[in-house]
């Protein structure tokens, strides 16, 4: 099982072993001039912190309306091994929509902390590295990306999360809400989240992966998990038959489109669960964070929809009709869409964008 696989891992790891594997180096992010110029030249970065003293560069890939209509700009946030990249096919397919491309001026999708172009975490506190990052540390991440990009003239109004980044959608607006705060109150009217991990409140059983394969241990970076294209093919578009979805890229696709990060391993223990060795010989279960329900009601501010996907093997669509009634308290449905088809896959939103636009269509 993955979990006994992982705490193998775990004990290599503290013996000194250093995969072979090369690690992602760290990036010298675009320093963030006028936003103008950003938005030219199809990116944005910014600084946020991490565990306090810690700090990173996150770059933001700007996908602009060519048509330069519409007013809405989306923050959109990526799920675990992925990057922002992934939200490419989706925003090109919402551009050309008849009505959403009158709309939607911009997508801004972000690169977590040591994904994609965004920079690897320095100043960590001491014994910390990018490789015990946790969810918690991620959803810190997305609330600061909402600020920046109003500072960057850039505001988001509605929000878009796939996977992993839509649990940490779910926990960022429960941070905020025990702060007296909102997503809101920080300008999100609207959310979307696309086959997102429930919250520990509400039942979801993770997929048996074997991911050893892919644990790379590095002397700087710490432990991380690092995905192949063909892997990163073969868990997020496979059907629940057992097949890959006849639209998916192939492997020379993905590597060439950057759809694929590094996940920090503390952040993929935590997702599932999994028991790790404590300091006194004993183990720890890690838990999945959770929400207070009705915390996306609409009596917050910010209308949420969720999307799941009929033939998705990672978060299947089983789990997320409660998902949303526990956190919407809209017990009707009104705003759950179902996605249906053959091809209704996880990553859709790459192989099929076009499947899904209505399901995101009231957000946006």
């Amino acid at each position: 099982m993955l979990i006994d696989r992982v705490r193998i891992a775990l004990t290599i790891t503290s013996a000194g072993f250093v995969c072979a594997c090369s690690a992602p180096s760290p990036t010298n992010a675009e320093a963030a001039g006028s936003t103008a110029s950003a938005i030219t030249s199809g990116a944005l970065s910014f600084p946020v912190t991490v565990r306090g003293t810690g700090a990173a560069t996150i770059a933001a890939h700007v996908f602009e309306n060519p048509t330069h209509r519409g007013v809405v700009n989306v923050l959109a946030v990526h799920g675990l091994s992925e990057t922002g990249f992934i939200f490419g096919p989706l925003a090109q397919t919402i551009f050309a929509d008849r009505a959403l491309g009158l709309t939607v001026r911009r997508i801004v999708a972000i690169d977590l902390p040591g994904h994609g172009d965004s920079s690897d975490p320095t100043n960590l506190p001491e014994g910390v590295n990018f490789g015990d990052l946790t969810i918690e540390d991620e959803t810190s991440v997305v609330i600061q990306s909402i600020d920046a990009l109003r500072k960057l003239g850039v505001a988001a109004s509605a929000i878009v999360a796939h996977s992993m980044g839509g649990l940490e959608v779910q926990l960022a607006q429960q941070e905020l809400l025990d702060q007296g705060s909102s997503l809101a109150a920080h300008g999100i009217f609207g959310a979307a989240l696309l086959a997102p991990v429930p919250v520990a409140n509400v039942p979801w059983v993770p997929p048996q992966s074997d991911l050893s394969a892919f644990i790379v241990a590095d002397p700087v970076l710490g432990t991380y998990v690092q995905l192949t294209p063909a892997a990163f093919i073969a868990l997020a578009f496979s059907t629940t038959s057992g097949t890959v979805a006849t639209d998916a890229p192939t492997a020379a696709e993905v590597q060439a489109a950057g759809y694929v990060g590094a996940e920090p391993l503390s952040s993929v223990l935590e997702l599932i669960g999994a028991s790790v060795p404590a300091p006194d010989g004993g183990t720890v279960t890690l838990q999945r964070p959770s929400a207070k329900a009705g915390s996306l009601g609409a009596e917050h501010g910010t209308l949420t929809t969720i999307a799941s996907f009929s033939e998705d093997v990672l978060v299947p669509a089983q789990y997320l009709g409660p998902l949303y009634e526990y956190l919407t308290g809209d017990k009707h449905d009104r705003l759950y869409k179902p996605v249906v088809a053959p091809d209704a896959v996880h990553e859709m939103l790459i192989s099929n964008p076009g499947g899904l636009l209505d399901a995101i269509r009231p957000m946006l």
